[in-house]
């Protein structure tokens, strides 16, 4: 069997490869630079230069028809937002010839646009943060004596398909009013796409991690961030398994369900210090970057979305391990930095000093791996790290040329 994955560069991609290629599947991975992490793994077959889906979608979609054509692979599992996007739009199209492991397109569509799942979320009865939602620039001064700081600014997308390519988007933070203007004056995608202004909500970050049929929950999984990148809230930098709580499964599946879904979904919430309430943050619905975490503890969930998408029966593990950690080091390193280096926010558990940071850093975690290095496979851990240190040297050379 063989199977393509793409997006090589990213850790979801090496945790797919290892996944499979233990388990004796042929992985070619594809990344648009010559050399990735998970093409780096030993239980990757081959590597794939392919034009880059961010900047030249069409040129991508060409190169996707050839390779199935020539290759033939059996699943093409697409790992980011802007490639599962493109997938998903060609699923039938696509299915002809392999299998592709996508959620709907149009589910997935739907649950992208965190604005309108977040309404349709708290239609059900799901607990949001406290949201305007903003069309455009134009909308802000309406509601400017209405919003209480700190407050966190959202696009609707974290990517927008534009004329030229894919467009990236970040999540903003305001102290005060001014801080608001300016955003929406100087940044084009909230000025001219919808956006959302929220309440900031301090408390740990919970994930709930599944695999549907069609709508049929098969499995889930868990896991508490510990860390994460930068300190006030984002990726996971270490992370842990913990049992799935009922209560926020039974409104993941509230959501997800009534969409048809299919494939594998994140669907993020924050606990609230204040009141306890967990809150929808938003639903990811492609693999999540602490994939590896779940694989250590007993889900493997690339080797069951390749079974749900190749149509052979899906064995569920009835349980798996609580309490196992993951820790991306190179992002822990970033974390450790951004604490070192700025001034402290607002969050739960309260900030460490820097001494504790980095007392903290330089402890090993009891039950815990790391997520891209591996005894038996070093290299990926290499490759990452000779890219870390020409993009710190680079960003370093350019504030020195300012």
């Amino acid at each position: 069997m063989r199977v393509f994955v793409t997006d090589g560069d990213q850790r979801p991609a090496l945790a797919i490869t290892r996944s499979l290629g233990r388990r004796g599947i042929e992985v070619i991975v594809g990344e648009a630079r010559s050399a990735s992490l998970a093409s780096s793994s030993r239980y990757a077959a081959s590597h794939r230069t392919y034009p880059s889906p961010y900047a030249d979608p069409r040129a991508f979609d060409r190169f996707l028809d050839d390779l199935i054509a020539r290759e033939r692979p059996d699943v093409v599992m697409p790992v980011t937002d802007v490639t599962t996007y493109m997938l998903a739009r060609r699923s039938k199209e696509l299915c002809q010839s392999t299998a592709v492991a996508a959620p709907p397109f149009e589910a997935f569509d739907f649950a992208s646009d965190k604005g309108q799942l977040l309404r349709h979320a708290a239609a059900r009865g799901t607990s949001i943060p406290r949201t305007f939602f903003v069309s455009d620039a134009a909308a802000v001064r309406r509601i400017l004596p209405h919003i209480e700081y700190p407050t966190v600014i959202k696009p609707c997308r974290s990517r927008i398909l534009s004329d030229r390519g894919w467009l990236s988007t970040m999540v903003h933070h305001a102290t005060r009013e001014s801080d608001v203007l300016r955003l929406y004056d100087t940044v084009d995608y909230l000025a001219s796409t919808p956006s959302m202004i929220q309440e900031r909500i301090v408390g740990p970050g919970t994930g709930v991690f599944l695999l549907c049929d069609h709508g049929r929950l098969l499995t889930a999984f868990a896991h508490r961030r510990l860390r994460e990148k930068p300190p006030s809230g984002g990726v996971s930098v270490l992370c842990e398994s913990i049992p799935v709580d009922r209560h926020l499964l039974e409104d993941a599946m509230n959501l997800l369900g009534p969409l048809g879904w299919h494939g594998v979904a994140m669907v993020e919430y924050k606990q609230d210090h204040r009141t306890g309430r967990h809150m929808l943050m938003e639903v990811n619905g492609r693999f999540w970057g602490s994939l590896q975490l779940a694989v250590d503890a007993g889900v493997d969930f690339p080797y069951l979305c390749y079974r749900l998408a190749t149509g052979e029966s899906v064995d569920v593990p009835s349980a798996y391990a609580v309490g196992v950690k993951s820790r991306w080091l190179l992002g822990d390193l970033d974390h450790l930095l951004i604490r070192l280096r700025g001034r402290r926010r607002e969050s739960f558990p309260p900030e460490p000093s820097r001494l504790r940071a980095v007392i903290e850093f330089l402890r090993r975690p009891k039950r815990g791996s790391q997520d891209v290095f591996r005894r038996d496979d070093p290299r990926p851990m290499f490759h990452e790290l000779r890219q870390y240190l020409r993009t710190q040297f680079a960003s370093k050379a350019l504030a020195v040329s300012k």
